[in-house]
């Protein structure tokens, strides 16, 4: 039986390479010859518009390369349900099987196609958790004074500089363009400074 297989990371600090290794000796096992391979790097909440070697499976399996599709996972074809639907239907309509590895799933059997569907329920389910305490952990680290984003280029070093050549005379846009900060920065500068002296803020 001619198979492809398909395998996806999410980040490229991973490496689809233990999937391969895994997904290729269950192909030997089986006696199922590989005649194509997918392989991107890409999360797997985005639509199949945007995985081109999702896209590109589907385009071959239209054109009956393979009769069974090889995953390591179901997680692997996509995080979201409404993806993994689409992609189990275009496959039966076209009488391609996906097999997932981890979860020993065959879609080839009525059993298997319902765990599939079930299988990709939890995954969802499992992704909008993360999500979730992703956003409770922010949530909590900006309560607790953690900042984020690019780091200010106004350190104390750098507003004293700005408030001595004030004092020294020259304009903001001078120190602006010498100091290469915007106009805004180097005002906020000199107000920071007044403020630090006197109490009050002064245009």
């Amino acid at each position: 039986m001619n198979v492809a297989i398909y395998v996806r990371v999410s980040t490229q600090q991973q490496t689809t390479e233990n999937q391969l290794l895994e997904l290729y000796e269950v192909c030997e096992r089986n006696d199922w010859t590989v005649v194509e391979e997918y392989n991107e790097t890409i999360s797997g909440t985005k639509s199949v518009d945007d995985r081109v070697e999702l896209k590109r499976m589907l385009e071959d399996a239209s054109r009956r390369k393979f009769q069974k599709l090889v995953v390591w996972s179901v997680d692997r074809l996509g995080r979201n349900m409404k993806h993994l639907v689409t992609v189990l239907s275009q496959m039966k309509d076209l009488d391609i099987d996906i097999y997932s590895y981890k979860q020993g799933i065959d879609t080839s059997t009525t059993m298997g196609s319902s765990f599939f569907y079930m299988v990709g329920i939890f995954s969802e389910l499992e992704n909008n958790m993360r999500s979730e305490r992703q956003k409770i952990g922010i949530r909590r680290a900006l309560e607790n004074g953690a900042k984020f984003g690019r780091k200010s280029k106004l350190t104390k070093a750098v507003v004293n500089k700005i408030f001595n050549l004030r004092q020294e005379g020259l304009s903001m846009r001078k120190i602006s363009k010498e100091m290469d900060l915007s106009l805004a920065t180097v005002h906020k500068a000199c107000s920071e400074k007044v403020v630090e002296k006197t109490g009050t803020l002064t245009a």
